[in-house]
């Protein structure tokens, strides 16, 4: 794979995720405080609220990567020819 198919393959699967990764955070959020969650799962761990929304957007942008770039494989992305 050389350069170029392979940047296009990160900006294909990185950015879209991203977005997905922040339209969920801010819905997710929105109605749970990762504070109470995080003492309803996980009382013995001390993580403050600003890491909660932290590990939460991560969480989330590994999931929607994984979707991307499942998408981006299954549809022949690194296999395209360009012409």
């Amino acid at each position: 794979m050389n350069k170029e198919r392979w940047l296009q393959c990160l900006g294909s699967t990185l950015w879209p995720s991203f977005l997905a990764a922040a339209v969920a955070s801010v819905v997710f959020f929105a109605s749970i405080d990762p504070e109470t969650l995080r003492m309803q799962t996980l009382p013995g761990w001390e993580v403050s609220r600003m890491a909660g929304y932290t590990i939460g957007f991560f969480m989330f942008w590994a999931v929607a990567l994984f979707s991307s770039s499942l998408t981006y494989l299954l549809s022949g992305g690194g296999n395209r020819r360009h012409e």
